[in-house]
């Protein structure tokens, strides 16, 4: 039932936001292609619900340029999406295939899940990986260890519940908002 209730409101909430933001995302994938050509979109794979993989979706930050310095290979507007996770609006299109939800653990490249734990690797495949969790809200912009994301990833996924799931969902713009006045000065240069 509550899979199915969770499930109805990523949905809607993910629906109406794509359309509330369409202007938004129209201008930006003009803005990445006019500042450094297709695809406007990146895909990567990642680990979702038991182990099955999809194609994240994210507007492209990165040059098409290799670069061995990753804070180099940002292009101005790239910085500015990061900045403001702006670069994650597409993934609201993975909620509406049923690949991510809006809240759950974050889904992991391959190789990052390769150093989980397998039994602590299982627990967490159990539901949706999330667009935010309460991994990412309770980042303080610091460096964590995978250990203790896994950690608050599986506290979210053994009380997941439709009031923690709206929880995290009520606390995200607020985190966002937080973070972007701490690195503003730090990320733009």
């Amino acid at each position: 039932m509550k899979n199915n209730l969770i499930r109805t409101f990523d949905i809607l909430i993910s629906f109406m936001l794509l359309i509330f933001l369409l202007p938004l995302m129209i201008f930006i994938s003009i803005t990445i292609y006019f500042a450094d050509g297709r695809p406007v979109l990146f895909k990567q794979t990642r680990v979702g619900i038991n182990g099955k993989t999809f194609k994240i979706l994210k507007f492209r930050t990165m040059k098409k340029k290799i670069i061995q310095n990753e804070p180099d290979r940002l292009f101005g507007l790239g910085k500015i999406l990061r900045l403001l996770s702006f670069d994650e609006i597409p993934q609201f299109l993975n909620v509406l295939k049923n690949e991510m939800s809006i809240v759950g653990p974050r889904p992991l490249p391959q190789i990052y899940e390769e150093k989980i734990k397998k039994r602590l690797k299982e627990k967490r495949r159990k539901i949706l990986p999330g667009i935010t969790g309460l991994s990412q809200i309770n980042y303080s912009g610091k460096y964590r260890k995978l250990d203790d994301k896994v950690k608050l990833d599986l506290i979210y996924v053994k009380n997941y519940t439709l009031l923690n799931y709206f929880k995290v969902i009520f606390k995200t713009p607020l985190v966002l908002v937080i973070r972007f006045l701490k690195n503003k000065s730090s990320i733009i240069k």
